[in-house]
């Protein structure tokens, strides 16, 4: 009974400990410009626990900011259906089904930063022509595939690996950790702006060579594979650098 009481104190110590990380790094984007006023979500991953914790915010500047801890398997099975919008349990599900997908995510952000929310507006996926991009956002930036719950549909765009996707009006980015998923947010909003800026010349806009694409997608996939051995441990994987 005793061990029980201290296990369960230890779990709620690293929970509290969670929800300071996620605050932090939340407020790096905020303190970054990237989150303004409109609705936005970071999600962890909670090793060894099968659940996720969520921080979410509406639209707006007085939209009140929410920290949920969620399991990866049936989100929204103990919520009370009437006490939140059907917009939020998609969103909720979204989370929780690209945890489910793929196993080597540890966070996951969907906010609407000022130039990637540009990117919607071409007729093309944003194409890698940044070595950077090339390393840790993995592939073109296409739409993510959803079904009408909002949960991700299984599909190659989500299992090759791919770290950056758009969704509607917001941009979602992921990571093997919760530091290179911020990292990453702010990557992304580099990327599109020198593209656009570029596009928007008319002029040719060369890509990244295929074989310099394929040694960084070869490296960000090990990068992936190591994460995903961690998470099935229970563990939080380190060893990473930030680029």
């Amino acid at each position: 009974m005793k061990s029980a009481t201290i296990k369960k104190q230890s779990q709620n110590l690293e929970t509290e400990t969670d929800k300071e990380e996620l605050n932090h790094l939340w407020q790096r984007l905020d303190s970054k410009g990237l989150l303004q006023t409109y609705k936005a979500d970071l999600s962890f991953r909670l090793p060894g626990k099968g659940s996720f914790l969520l921080i979410h915010r509406g639209e707006g500047k007085k939209a009140k900011v929410e920290i949920t801890e969620f399991p990866i398997e049936n989100p929204t099975a103990f919520i009370r259906i009437q006490s939140i919008s059907e917009e939020t349990l998609n969103q909720i599900r979204f989370h929780a089904s690209l945890y489910s997908l793929r196993p080597d995510i540890g966070a996951v952000a969907s906010f609407q930063p000022e130039w990637s929310s540009f990117l919607k507006t071409l007729d093309h996926p944003l194409p890698l022509v940044f070595d950077e991009q090339c390393r840790q956002l993995g592939a073109p930036v296409f739409p993510i595939p959803k079904r009408i719950d909002g949960t991700v549909e299984t599909s190659s765009i989500v299992l090759g690996g791919a770290n950056a996707f758009l969704d509607e009006d917001a941009v979602v980015v992921t990571s093997v950790t919760r530091e290179k998923a911020i990292y990453n947010c702010e990557l992304i909003e580099k990327c599109a702006k020198a593209y656009l800026l570029a596009h928007s010349t008319g002029s040719p806009i060369q890509t990244i060579p295929w074989w310099v694409r394929f040694i960084a997608k070869s490296r960000l996939i090990k990068d992936e594979k190591k994460a995903s051995a961690a998470y099935a441990r229970g563990e939080r994987p380190t060893g990473f650098k930030a680029y």
